[in-house]
């Protein structure tokens, strides 16, 4: 049902985390994929997502994230603003 979650030191995790409040343009993919799972999100895989849809689920609050995966793996500043605004919110970042 869920993926291995990414085990980061620290250091990275926050350089990940400020990275990401800093973004004004597009934003790696797999860095906010390994964000995500340093801040206890992890990767949904049962039920219906198909294609490049990706569910992410935190593990003790049960907030969801649904977003498209990019397929030049670089996220868009718009999903990069949505995203941030959402965490933000949330307290995480």
């Amino acid at each position: 049902m869920r993926e291995a979650a990414y085990s980061l030191p620290m250091s990275q995790f926050d350089k990940l985390r400020q990275s990401l409040k800093r973004c004004r343009g597009t934003f790696p993919y797999r860095d906010f994929e390994r964000l995500l799972s340093g801040l206890g999100y992890e990767l949904v895989t049962a039920g219906k997502t198909g294609g490049s849809r990706r569910k992410f689920m935190h593990e003790i609050t049960k907030d969801m994230i649904w977003l498209d995966e990019p397929h030049d793996g670089e996220m868009k500043p718009a999903m990069v603003r949505r995203l941030r605004a959402h965490l933000e919110d949330k307290g995480l970042i």
